[in-house]
């Protein structure tokens, strides 16, 4: 093995020892040293009671700032803005990946592109389809007949299956698409530093203020070449169909993508993002080969502009469909796939690790804090749920038994207590924070369902335990072993009439 190959592995390595490091040492130190590791628990419990403050006041401050923005008139002050450009130079390019999800789906999204407040002569719609579905063509071309009028095009491509250097993903469905999109444009004399491309996924539907949010940001800023832009996503398309297990999550995730956009020296992009089409040629596109293209595409540009790049947050949201199956049980292994899928941005960490070690101009201290900061995330998310659901129960189980009246396993059942009354708090937030973002209940659904969307926060110590660290867990040993994962489509079905 030559030395590239062999420093590679080493970083796919460190994260999955770390978390199974943490988890074994603390089950070994329990059996051998019970009192130790109780004050090592301790520690672990105290750190994770002032963390979970921090992030809720985070998650306030945030929810104060998107309510604050929520009556702005972003057209007008687009309309206003000192800029070197103006409102009419400005063209959205909004690409659709899309792979076997149904038509419903995929004119939801576009309906809800319809409604926007922005001038729809100045949207241009890729439907990115991919050869290896059936007759996608077809389907697509009906789509692009019936959508034409309404915007200054639509766009079809199709992804060829198996091109060399590629996997079945997104990134590389998004990528040939967008390299079509630019001879699109170039064709017709457009410039690509006045075009931006939102890259999102079938089910996402804008919010009606979205891309005049969007377009203010983008002429306000002075680096907009260097700025990615980030709405919070919303999972609230198919809310009122959905098992209650499977909103929690979502909620869940909605919430941290929320709480992540407050701290800004960390914040990438997720999911559904927008980005100067000038950029994202410059930089080479999404990448092909990897799975999380979606938090690739930043760090990418934050290597190619040795670090003068950052993701700013929209107070607008997208709604995007919860990931359910056709049963309970199908439900619970979609969500466990996906979260599994997310959690293989773990692959952002050997990314980084050796890019970092061909840039010099990034000061060390940049690549390190980065480095470091997506690991802790990883080692957290592997490893927090088990150690409180699991270790630590099993820690004060032994203590009550064998040391009873000893004070470090009194602390421990105090810290402990301090600990699911933090998260009692946070559960708390979550109810009232959840309804601001309800859609519309539809017709033939019971009020009786609103009373199921507080029950459903019961659910979270089960979920923890089994949703919680185990799919990110699973990621990371899949890595250390080498067992790489490949791209997992989320399936998706519309029930119900579109939430916005």
């Amino acid at each position: 093995m030559d030395g590239p190959y062999r420093f590679k592995r080493l970083l796919e390595i460190i994260p999955g020892f770390l978390s199974w490091f943490i988890i074994l040492f603390l089950l070994v130190l329990f059996m051998v040293k019970p009192l130790s590791a109780a004050i090592v628990m301790i520690v672990y419990l105290l750190y994770w009671v002032c963390r979970l403050l921090y992030m809720s006041i985070l998650l306030v401050m945030a929810h104060q700032r998107v309510l604050s923005k929520r009556n702005v008139d972003w057209l007008g002050k687009c309309r206003d803005v000192q800029s070197d450009i103006g409102l009419n130079d400005v063209l959205h390019v909004v690409l659709y990946t899309t792979y076997k999800e149904p038509n419903e789906v995929l004119e939801g999204s576009l309906n809800s592109l319809k409604e926007v407040d922005f001038p729809r002569q100045q949207i241009v719609v890729v439907l990115a389809g991919e050869a290896r579905e059936a007759y996608s063509d077809l389907k697509l071309d009906a789509i692009k007949k019936q959508y034409k009028e309404y915007f200054k095009d639509v766009i079809v491509t199709i992804h060829p299956n198996k091109i060399e250097g590629e996997i079945p993903a997104k990134g590389a469905n998004a990528t040939y698409a967008a390299r079509q999109v630019k001879e699109y444009l170039l064709n017709r004399g457009l410039k690509l530093e006045n075009v931006i491309i939102s890259c999102f996924d079938a089910d996402t539907c804008s919010d009606k203020n979205y891309f005049s949010c969007l377009t203010y940001n983008f002429l306000s800023i002075p680096k907009r070449h260097k700025v990615s832009f980030q709405p919070f996503p919303v999972y609230s398309n198919n809310i009122y169909t959905a098992p209650a297990f499977a909103r929690v999550i979502e909620i869940g995730s909605t919430f941290w993508q929320l709480i992540e956009s407050m701290r800004y020296e960390k914040f990438i992009t997720f999911s559904s993002h927008s980005m100067s089409f000038k950029t994202l040629d410059e930089v080479g596109y999404w990448p092909v080969d990897l799975i999380s293209d979606d938090s690739l595409i930043f760090w990418k540009c934050f290597i190619k502009y040795d670090g003068d790049y950052r993701t700013l947050a929209l107070d607008v949201p997208v709604y995007m469909d919860i990931a359910v199956g056709k049963s309970f049980w199908e439900t619970v292994k979609v969500q466990y796939k996906q979260k599994r899928r997310w959690a293989w941005g773990v692959e952002n960490f050997v990314f980084l690790g050796l890019e970092f070690s061909k840039n010099r101009n990034i000061p060390l201290y940049i690549k390190f804090s980065r480095l470091f900061q997506t690991l802790d995330n990883h080692i957290n998310w592997a490893t927090w749920t088990i150690v409180i659901s699991l270790i630590t129960p099993l820690v004060l189980l032994w203590g009550r038994l064998i040391m009873k009246n000893s004070l470090v396993m009194f602390n421990l059942s105090y810290i402990n207590t301090i600990t699911f009354n933090s998260l009692s708090f946070i559960l708390i937030l979550c109810v009232i924070i959840s309804y601001e973002f309800l859609p519309p209940r539809p017709k033939g659904v019971s009020r009786l369902i609103y009373v199921s969307f507080v029950l459903q926060w019961a659910l979270i110590p089960l979920i923890s335990a089994t949703l919680g660290s185990l799919p990110a867990l699973d990621a990371q040993t899949r890595l250390m072993l080498g067992k790489y994962l490949y791209f997992n489509t989320t399936p998706k079905a519309r029930k119900e009439s579109n939430a916005i």
